[in-house]
């Protein structure tokens, strides 16, 4: 097996941005192994994170936006033609035709953690492999690493497909209530009024949060807050008016809170700001 009869990257993105997927002539599976991005395809966005695969079909264009955060978004992103899908088939299993049958042109699917975990260690072999000089049996191993992958991630997609509606479901929901909460973000907002607002128990709230971002409900909305209130101090304004404007309840609540995330409290942020500012 050539090595150009397939690619195999890495990609790590840390700063927020947009990247294009998808060739014209290959297939594309991209597999997310860390961190939340946004798939963007015309003018439809649904969230993409950790265990879930993108299939795209040659001629199509995906862009994957990143909104920087605590955890980078990471992919092993695999390319592959339909002449060596042909190689890799047997007489039971034409993996062409398996690609084909699948009916979007773009799909996601969330992999269980077994086979999730499965391809992550494969792709990873895989992408090593590209780079390091044959060894015994290299390409007989090279080639049944890439069958594993691609039989992988072909009966995630099977499986899922009854699921993937719910799936997309829940991901649409998470992304309103994110929208929700910036634009409710002063207020108070509990888990029983999330749970009243989107009717979905505060259990797969917490549990999808946690998962998307690394954090609870609760201080996801603490630390966007504090980030609010650093603006609002870096704009001139009192430390009264700050935590007000804020949604904190009072200083003390405020006081304890800015100190823990940024080491210093809310004055002694505003004064290394002035004394930044006349070093200029």
């Amino acid at each position: 097996m050539k090595k150009q009869s397939y690619e195999m990257e890495y990609v790590k993105i840390e700063d927020s941005g947009q990247r294009s997927f998808g060739q014209k002539k290959n297939h594309t599976i991209i597999f997310v192994t860390g961190g939340m991005g946004y798939l963007r395809q015309e003018n439809e966005k649904a969230v993409c994170t950790m265990e879930d695969l993108i299939f795209i079909k040659p001629g199509n264009k995906v862009k994957i936006e990143y909104r920087r955060n605590k955890y980078p978004l990471e992919l092993y992103v695999l390319y592959v033609g339909t002449e060596l899908l042909q190689s890799l088939s047997d007489e039971n299993t034409r993996l062409d035709e398996a690609f084909d049958i699948v009916p979007f042109q773009v799909k996601t699917v969330h992999s269980e953690s077994e086979s999730a975990m499965l391809i992550k260690n494969i792709s990873k072999k895989l992408y090593s492999m590209l780079k390091e000089s044959p060894k015994f049996a290299h390409t007989l191993y090279e080639k049944s690493l890439l069958t594993m992958l691609l039989v992988l991630a072909l009966r995630s997609s099977v499986k899922e497909d009854v699921q993937l509606k719910l799936n997309k479901k829940k991901h649409v929901v998470m992304d309103d209530i994110f929208i929700y909460i910036r634009e409710h973000l002063t207020e108070d907002i509990s888990l029983e009024r999330l749970e009243n607002e989107f009717y979905v128990s505060r259990y797969h709230i917490v549990r999808e949060f946690k998962k998307m971002t690394g954090e609870t409900p609760h201080s996801y909305i603490v630390k966007s807050r504090l980030d609010l209130c650093r603006h609002y101090i870096e704009q001139g304004k009192s430390i009264r008016e700050v935590y007000e404007l804020g949604g904190f309840g009072g200083y003390n609540h405020f006081f304890r809170a800015f100190k823990k995330e940024y080491g210093v409290t809310p004055m002694q942020y505003y004064k290394n700001l002035q004394i930044d500012r006349n070093e200029r």
